[in-house]
């Protein structure tokens, strides 16, 4: 499934297997005929997030399968999902028994170490050498949790953590659900309330990659609740956590085309980024104006509202942004731009993102769409167009 080129042969191939006509599935769906026909036939490359998951849901597939994630990784030796999702799913989990290992735990500053190197890989994009070392740091972490449930318990989140978000991306939404779930588990055991409520924001992240959109709102709401901060008293760190997951929320609402909640979810967000200031990492988790201005963008773009999209990226700072972060944003203005009718524009910013992380950016559903429509506006494929259309062929 992962070799075909484009979504419509993708869904043409599901939609055959299934035994359904187009206006069969498109009934299903709750989507146009036309639609689906045009983009079985290749004269339209890229649908709405809500309309993916509509049909995903009627073909009883992750939104992921169809939208084409990449499921390998750049060669790094040691690097394969197979042995991420193998980690998770590691037998020595059963009840009763042990970590892979029989020597002495690391200390937690020792491991704190490796679990920030991680994280540096995560959000360069550098998903080969992540995946490379997350295993052992899974192990290692598994380890000292076992010696000693508390010291141990933030390191061994996040090596979860970093799993989900790493399978994710290499279309894994179930094993990465796994993975986010035993992050959760595992930070209960410490004693910081406002880390384990990221955590949660992790697992609505992995739930809106599933297309469950009105679980990802509710648990990212639901967790914000349980630590909502005051705003003149609570420490930044709490607040950062809090506004992370009300963006969760709006960015559910958005891919759920309810316009009006997802307005209502920012400008809650605006008024906490405001207290904060300056812009945030606490956890791993960014909060604060640009990031307000971000999800703003991405939000936008999801509600086809380009020149809203654009007037937010306008408050945009890339030095508040990590990597990856800034170049999901680009992609996001690439697209407003494309719809705008500004190619050449959309072109030039499209590759900005990609030459940020080539690894990362092949990774991503949303950038083989975009590389596709704008293939599509080109009667002549240009050096730039090429460099996006060629990261996606196998």
């Amino acid at each position: 499934m992962h070799g075909s080129t484009t979504v419509g042969e993708r869904l043409r191939k599901l939609r055959l297997e299934r035994g359904y006509s187009q206006q069969e599935l498109a009934s299903l769906a709750g989507l146009s005929v036309d639609l689906l026909s045009l983009l079985e036939r290749n004269v339209r490359e890229s649908m709405s997030w809500a309309s993916m998951v509509k049909l995903a849901r009627a073909l009883d597939v992750d939104p992921g399968v169809i939208a084409g994630k990449k499921p390998s990784l750049d060669r790094v030796p040691g690097a394969a999902v197979l042995t991420i999702r193998d980690a998770v799913l590691n037998l020595s989990l059963l009840p009763g028994l042990h970590p892979d290992h029989d020597g002495e735990p690391a200390t937690a500053a020792d491991l704190w170490q490796l679990v920030e190197r991680a994280y540096g890989a995560y959000f360069s994009g550098e998903f080969g050498a992540l995946a490379a070392g997350l295993p052992g740091l899974i192990n290692e972490a598994r380890l000292l949790h076992a010696a000693d449930s508390e010291a141990g318990a933030p390191a061994l989140a996040h090596a979860w953590q970093l799993a989900a978000c790493l399978l994710v991306h290499t279309g894994r939404d179930d094993a990465a659900a796994v993975a986010a779930e035993r992050a959760i588990h595992a930070a209960k055991d410490g004693n910081d309330r406002s880390r384990l409520a990221t955590l949660y924001g992790t697992y609505s992240w992995v739930m809106l990659h599933q297309g469950r959109l009105d679980e990802a709102e509710r648990l990212a709401v639901t967790a914000a609740d349980e630590i909502e901060p005051s705003m003149s008293k609570s420490p930044p760190q709490q607040i950062t956590a809090w506004g992370g997951l009300i963006l969760n929320a709006a960015v559910a609402s958005g891919a759920r085309a309810d316009a009006e909640r997802a307005e209502e979810y920012l400008r809650i967000a605006s008024a906490g980024a405001a207290r904060v200031g300056a812009d945030r990492h606490d956890y791993w988790v960014s909060f604060g104006p640009s990031h307000v201005a971000v999800q703003t963008a991405h939000i936008m773009t999801a509600l086809n509202k380009p020149d809203q999209a654009l007037k937010a990226s306008a408050n945009v700072n890339p030095d508040s942004l990590f990597k990856v972060q800034y170049g999901r944003h680009l992609l996001n203005e690439a697209r407003s731009l494309l719809d705008r009718r500004r190619t050449e524009k959309a072109v030039e910013v499209a590759n900005r993102a990609h030459d940020l992380s080539p690894e990362w950016f092949r990774h991503q559903g949303f950038a083989q769409s975009l590389a596709n429509d704008i293939a599509e506006r080109k009667s002549r494929l240009s050096g730039p167009v090429r460099t996006l259309v060629q990261a996606f062929q196998d």
